[in-house]
């Protein structure tokens, strides 16, 4: 038998009256009935009424659900704020399922019912804030303006009650009375003195901010303007409980928090999360403030305590000595005491009677620290992961164009307007640079990957015109080598500490700040062994594959950091030591460097040059392998490789070449970085080793290196030593013995070097070996450009030798010889007048009556000393020209093997085509030979074109 039912039909009826008044008076009917049984203490009839309320509830009349969720909210009224702590689960699931009711009249009664719900229940409706706080972000959604009026009521009567019990307010239902009769508010310290202590609450208290949070993530994607407005709202109000400690949970909803700007957000929403973000960005300063003041005072402390425990061990050992003074005093005489005191002690003196008075007054600021440490400080155990909220902020910073693995969190920025972009992208960089100041150890993982990140927004800023956001991401780069420079600091830092520790006076107190903010040598060792090796070749991509060039200036400016500040990380081997070269050993090659500069600036490349003149003064052997790579560049990457300038834009690799202006440019500012006689007796012995690989490389090469030795500024003193060359001297003739075997290459570049330094007896000599060679067309204009060039000041000291015929033979036969070499010309013409000139000065008209043959002796009083040296001298020199003889010689062959092939290449087509032509008669093939012809009138006339 069914069990009688607590509301009559008629009750039922009135409930569902589709008039208003009816229903609201029904339901006050209802709410004596409960108050009724409630004086009764009658649970049952009180469970009754509200099932019978919840079965008309969840009706199909939509009059009767209206009229239900009203009397629920009356039977809450009766129920008191006590008592409805037992039926609250029963009473407000009901009305929790109607708001998503179709009919906007049902939500708007069920957002006034739950309203009077919650001002009954207070803190206990706290046990369902996570569903309030859902539904309340679906209704401010609503397109229903009455509904949306009546949440927004509901909305400010919630965050009253979470402000006023959120903190403290624990359940009816959690509370155990019987328990709380033994908390003890006092217990006995351990001197014996009772102290006040304040047990926790309990564990279940209605309102759990971590349960809160992932109910809070469901919400915070939201796209929707009023539903972002919500949320900061409840954020703003969280934020404003100190003892909620939102700023804990920040890396948890901090990326969807900086979304809020995207999307096409409204102005005012956008102002009011950066309002949001600067209050959060304001507090973590806050706090770590409170932590750096905590910390100091906390060193200070147990550098106070370790000089206190110094001082009381000194003093002991005062004590002890002035206890031996005294028995030496009572068993010997008056004189004897004297003499042992001015010979024998040693006294140990305590400080001064100041510093003691002090201590024991316990008047000084450490006593005051010391006492201020019972004290708690607001916001020093809030703990804050920044290096989760580091890696959030890298997140808006990446890029799609960027390789980045699928661990690695992305938020692309790139559907939104430029100004939302330039929006986040300033806010996120204010964010960094305030972190990696406040706490900077937290970056050591991520420089890497800010380093590269930083690289392509200066580039893609750059390219874009952004200057305000370019100048932010270059700012922010700068803080970072900040820091680090920092980090290197502290660990010299500790050392000087350690080894001054001994002289510290006790009432000094010497803390850096480095100690302070955790900066050590343990961080350091973490940095090199890590981060470092990745940090380096971060930017060594971005140097060989960002082609802006700010981009590419910013991280030669890293390299060049990275090397002054860790130069031993740059000359480890790699992972796979056992399969590396022992040319490849290094994490990076410079060389690369600059075949990805060859479409760039000078700055670039200037860059890159001062890199490796820095690195090549600490590490000779870097050095050469450097000069090695330069040259094999050249060869594989310049116009040089063709032996023909301007044959072809491309290198063998696919890659533009290097133009010889750039190759020029190179080893001009590496000779003013570098010595350049150091750079020229390297390159020579490169070249020389590489002799029979690339003749023609090294035979254009040498004229290039010549040109600059002949014509740049920078080599003035240069061509001032080898003018002043003294061959007596072994380091002087080494020299330019060094030089002369890869000048041997180019006999113009040869001649040029023996008369730059008064070498003209090995300048005739090689006269005398271009007379028994073929004349090449490429000798003919480099002859050209030198008699030109003995036109300039360069060559003045040559010229003015000419005035002295009988000091220097050779020299007159080496000019004309080159003039008998040259056709005749305006260089030829040239030449010959300046011979001329000088002829009747000294009454002959040319020294043509010298010994074409060396003579035995220079001409002058030679002493007989100097004769073995003299021998010498001139065996050194005939060995330099058989050099260059041999030299020649394979130059020579390798020429006509070269026209060989190339005759090889063009026949083998012809005799291809002429099996399908008829033979051709014996005049048109005697017509053709002669045109094809190049005999020596034909070069001749060649040249003068």
């Amino acid at each position: 038998m069914a069990e009688p039912r607590v509301l009559e039909p008629a009750i039922i009826k009135d409930l569902s009256n589709h008039i208003y008044e009816r229903r609201k008076a029904t339901a006050f009917q209802i709410e004596g009935f409960t108050k009724q049984a409630l004086a009764r203490n009658d649970s049952p009839t009180i469970s009754k009424i509200i099932a019978e309320l919840t079965e008309l509830l969840d009706g199909v009349s939509t009059s009767a659900t209206m009229g239900a969720i009203t009397a629920l909210g009356s039977v809450s009224v009766a129920l008191g704020s006590f008592a409805i702590a037992y039926f609250l689960d029963d009473i407000v699931r009901p009305i929790f399922r109607t708001f998503k009711d179709t009919d906007a009249r049902v939500r708007y009664y069920a957002c006034e019912s739950l309203y009077n719900i919650s001002k009954i229940a207070r803190g206990e409706i706290l046990l369902y804030f996570n569903e309030l706080f859902d539904i309340l972000c679906i209704l401010v959604t609503d397109t229903e303006s009455s509904v949306k009026n009546a949440a927004d009521i509901l909305d400010r009567l919630i965050k009253d009650i979470v402000s006023a019990k959120s903190t403290n307010y624990v359940s009816i239902l959690q509370q155990k009375p019987e328990e709380t009769t033994d908390i003890e508010s006092n217990v006995p310290g351990p001197d014996g003195l009772r102290i006040q202590v304040n047990n926790p609450q309990d564990a279940s208290k209605a309102f759990s901010l971590p349960k809160f949070i992932p109910t809070l993530l469901e919400r915070m994607y939201t796209i929707d303007p009023f539903a972002k407005k919500f949320l900061l709202s409840w954020l703003e109000l969280f934020d404003d409980i100190p003892s909620l400690e939102l700023l804990t949970f920040l890396p948890n909803f901090l990326e969807p928090l900086v979304r809020f700007l995207m999307n096409n957000c409204p102005s005012d929403v956008r102002v009011e999360t950066h309002n949001l973000l600067n209050i959060f960005l304001k507090e973590i300063r806050s706090i770590y403030k409170v932590k750096y003041d905590l910390k100091k005072k906390q060193l200070a402390a147990d550098v106070t305590e370790k000089q206190k425990s110094q001082q009381n061990k000194e003093q002991e050992v005062e004590e002890n000595m002035n206890g031996l003074n005294i028995e030496n005093e009572q068993s010997a005489t008056a004189d004897d005491t004297a003499s042992i005191k001015s010979s024998s002690t040693t006294v140990i003196r305590r400080p001064a009677k100041k510093n003691d008075g002090e201590r024991e007054g316990g008047t000084g600021e450490n006593d005051i620290s010391q006492g201020d440490d019972s004290l708690f400080i607001d916001g020093q155990d809030i703990f804050i992961d920044c290096p989760r909220i580091i890696d959030i902020l890298l997140s808006f910073l990446r890029s799609t164009k960027t390789n980045i693995s699928q661990d690695v969190k992305l938020n692309d920025l790139s559907g939104e307007s430029h100004e939302i972009y330039l929006e986040i992208q300033s806010t996120v960089l204010k964010w960094l640079q305030e972190l990696v100041s406040i706490t900077p150890t937290s970056f050591s993982k991520f420089l890497p990957d800010c380093i590269a990140i930083n690289m392509h927004n200066i580039a893609l800023a750059d390219d874009n015109k952004d200057y305000e956001l370019r100048s932010q991401f270059l700012k922010f780069n700068q803080s970072l080598q900040s820091y680090l420079v920092r980090l290197n600091q502290s660990a010299s830092d500790a050392n000087v500490e350690h080894a001054a520790e001994s002289k510290t006076s006790p009432t000094e107190l010497n803390i850096s700040e480095n100690d302070i903010e955790g900066l050590n040598k343990d961080v350091l060792e973490e940095f090199t062994e890590l981060y470092l090796n990745k940090s380096l070749r971060m930017v060594m991509n971005e140097c060989l594959h960002n082609v802006n060039e700010l981009a590419r200036l910013t991280s030669l400016d890293w390299l060049t950091f990275l090397y002054s500040s860790y130069p031993e990380s740059f000359f480890e081997l790699g992972e796979n030591e056992e399969n590396h070269d022992k040319t490849d050993r290094y994490l990076f090659d410079l060389t690369a460097l600059l075949r990805s500069s060859t479409d760039s600036s000078n700055d670039v490349i200037s860059k890159v040059l001062s890199l490796a003149s820095k690195i090549s003064e600490d590490n000779q052997e870097f050095f050469k392998e450097f000069m090695v790579k330069l040259i094999s560049f050249f060869e594989n990457d310049g116009v040089e490789n063709t032996g023909r300038i301007g044959q072809s834009d491309e290198s063998p690799s696919g890659q533009n070449t290097i133009s010889r202006d750039k190759v020029e440019f190179i080893i001009r500012r590496l000779c003013v970085s570098i010595s350049a006689e150091k750079i020229f007796q390297t390159l020579s012995e490169v070249l020389v080793s590489l002799e029979g690989l690339n003749l023609e490389f090294i035979g254009n090469i040498v004229v290039t290196l010549n040109n600059i030795l002949l014509t740049a500024h920078e080599l003035s003193g240069l061509r001032q030593k080898l003018k002043n060359l003294d061959f007596q001297r072994n380091e002087d003739w080494t020299f330019f013995s060094a030089l002369f075997q890869s000048w041997c290459h180019s006999p113009a570049s040869a001649l040029s070097i023996c008369l730059l330094t008064s070498n003209h007896e090995l300048a005739f000599l090689i006269i005398k070996c271009l007379g028994e060679s073929e004349v090449t067309f490429q000798l003919l204009t480099q002859l050209d450009i030198l008699i030109q060039l003995l036109e300039t000041p360069i060559f003045l000291k040559l010229r003015l030798q000419l005035l002295e015929p009988d000091k220097h033979p050779h020299l007159y036969k080496t000019l004309y010889g080159i003039l008998m070499i040259m056709p005749q010309s305006s260089t030829f013409t040239t030449l010959k007048n300046r011979l001329s000139t000088v002829a009747p000065f000294h009454g002959q008209n040319s020294p043509a009556g010298l010994s074409l043959n060396t003579p035995s002796s220079t001409p002058g009083a030679i002493p007989t000393s100097n004769s073995a040296q003299l021998s010498a001298r001139r065996k050194k020199i005939h060995e330099l020209a058989d050099k260059f003889s041999k030299v020649n010689d394979i130059h020579q062959a390798n020429r006509s093997r070269r026209r060989l092939q190339d005759y090889v290449k063009v026949e083998d087509p012809v005799r291809e085509h002429s099996k399908h032509q008829p033979e051709p008669s014996i005049a048109s093939t005697d017509q053709k030979g002669i045109g094809s012809y190049s005999g020596k009138d034909n070069k001749q006339r060649t040249y003068k074109r």
